[in-house]
């Protein structure tokens, strides 16, 4: 009896190990260039750099590092820096210009996140010395341009430079507070900058949720001189960009307790699910979408039931029908390849 179970684990843990390298197979052909270049086919097959961090990170835990190479040296050949030294966010065909370059140079914060955080782990793994000193020039690009401290000294990290946000109303995003980055950034830069964000950011999800349902919006306002913060005018939903706001949570070192209360929302929100997946809430009424939601959204449900030891069996059925149905969405197939690659 003890034989046979041995065999049906190594057996599960096989199909397992299986199936996210078919996950990985199908992400690198349908995303990944042969240059390295990652492409978003349902916006135009425009490069973001948020891409190019995901995909840095897939490869890293999945042992490509020949996929690991042409990403990062894509990314290297092709996207610029900006007067702030943080590369520009998206790149894609211009028109105007007929040329693929550079679209917009503001700099997404998450996306550098994870681009300096995939580059030390790989140079931690290679000991290639150009992984760790790119990683460090964001890091401190980050720290003086995305990082700023309030009159109270609290940590709030912007979502693109401080130098181009307004003074009185500050566009915050929730889903950019990446535990788990500033945890690894805590120990290796040895600068206490990231503890307090991780200690602002636990008290910013707390005082950003909206509606009965009190989750925490795609974007919110925050107006500093009255410490308060309203929905934001044009994303006021739970929706395309909030729903990593658990996943985070989730893929954090938090203790189970602190996961636990800064879940507490969504493990109403996922037991409301019983035979219908749920998707964008309008934070302002409380309406919820029965069909705006995306295959990624599923594998963050199914997350969140597994955490709290629900069944997830529904999960498991409508993402199986839906990753083959739509299969070109790029985003959602990071977002599930986060919930099973930690």
């Amino acid at each position: 009896m003890r034989l046979l179970f041995i065999l049906v684990f190594f057996s599960f843990l096989a199909y397992a190990d299986l199936s996210i390298q078919k996950v990985w197979k199908d992400y690198k052909e349908r995303f990944i260039e042969s240059s390295g270049r990652i492409i978003d086919p349902h916006n135009n097959n425009v490069t973001h750099t948020e891409g190019i961090g995901y995909a840095l990170y897939f490869a890293y835990k999945m042992n490509d590092d020949e996929a690991f190479r042409k990403v990062y040296q894509w990314g290297k050949q092709n996207i610029k820096l900006n007067g702030y030294e943080l590369p520009g966010w998206k790149w894609g065909k211009n028109k105007h210009k007929n040329c693929w370059c550079m679209l917009d140079m503001t700099s997404a914060t998450d996306a550098n996140l994870w681009i300096a955080y995939s580059l030390l782990l790989m140079y931690d793994k290679t000991g290639f010395s150009e992984y760790k000193q790119k990683a460090d020039e964001i890091i401190d690009s980050i720290k003086k341009h995305q990082i700023v401290y309030t009159r109270k000294g609290e940590v709030y990290l912007f979502p693109y430079e401080k130098e181009i946000m307004d003074d009185d109303e500050w566009k915050l995003n929730p889903s950019y507070l990446i535990f788990e980055i500033f945890e690894y950034f805590a120990e290796y830069d040895n600068d206490p900058v990231w503890n307090k964000l991780i200690k602002s950011s636990k008290i910013f999800l707390k005082r950003t949720r909206f509606s009965a349902l009190q989750l925490n919006p795609d974007w919110v306002t925050y107006k500093p001189y009255a410490d308060r913060f309203v929905l934001e005018k044009e994303y006021q939903n739970f929706g395309f960009d909030a729903i990593r706001v658990p996943l985070y949570i989730l893929r954090s070192n938090l203790s189970v307790a602190q996961k636990k209360e800064l879940l507490l929302p969504y493990k109403y929100y996922v037991q409301m699910m019983r035979t219908q997946p749920l998707g964008v809430v309008k934070l302002k009424d409380g309406l919820i979408s029965m069909y705006d939601f995306s295959f990624g959204n599923v594998a963050v449900y199914r997350y969140i039931a597994r955490f709290y030891g629900y069944d997830y069996s529904l999960f498991d059925k409508i993402l199986e029908n839906r990753i083959k149905q739509y299969n070109e969405d790029y985003y959602a197939y990071s977002l599930y390849l986060l919930t099973i690659l930690h």
